[in-house]
């Protein structure tokens, strides 16, 4: 049986899970996405770009061109990687609070957790109708998580400090 203060600590910790247990139900619902639903996703957001990319050099890009598909390729793959830039920026906290004070296990867990979550969702995205598990997405997956544990760090480091100063006032 728990006591209140273990008991407040527990429930402290299962709440800084809470940012990371919500991006990975995203990630999941994107990858559970059929196909055909991922490229109309995919294909709207390429649009934005190709407006935007139009408006700036004044020239035409065609659907279907070569220049179409490699944007839109580059779309899909920097959905992948803000996707699991924003895990690895959440990931940081509740390995924080597991290892205060001790950066490179937090580092290292998160990356590995971070890079394990990515392993399960190509393998899920196996099942899914149209869709295949690729190792150069978990490669993506992990880069980018990477880049988000160093922000998930800079803002650890930020509210660490607040609370600190905080506390000697």
């Amino acid at each position: 049986m728990l006591n209140k203060d273990n008991e407040k600590l527990v429930l402290k910790y299962i709440a800084t899970w809470i940012p990371s247990i919500c991006i990975m139900v995203i990630i999941f619902r994107f990858s559970a996405s059929v196909a055909d639903d991922s490229s109309r996703t995919s294909i709207s957001l390429t649009s934005v770009v190709i407006d935007i990319i139009e408006r700036f050099t004044g020239e035409t890009i065609i659907i279907g061109s070569e220049i179409y598909e490699f944007i839109h390729h580059i779309v899909r793959k920097t959905g992948h990687f803000l996707e699991y830039m924003a895990l690895g920026c959440t990931l940081v906290l509740p390995f924080a609070f597991i290892f205060t004070r001790q950066n490179i296990k937090i580092f290292l867990c998160s990356e590995l957790f971070a890079a394990f979550y990515a392993c399960t969702d190509e393998f899920h995205q196996l099942f899914v109708e149209g869709r295949d598990g690729n190792i150069v997405d978990v490669g993506i997956d992990s880069m980018g998580a990477l880049i988000g544990i160093c922000v998930g760090f800079v803002f650890w480091w930020i509210g660490s400090a607040l609370i600190y100063r905080k506390r000697n006032y």
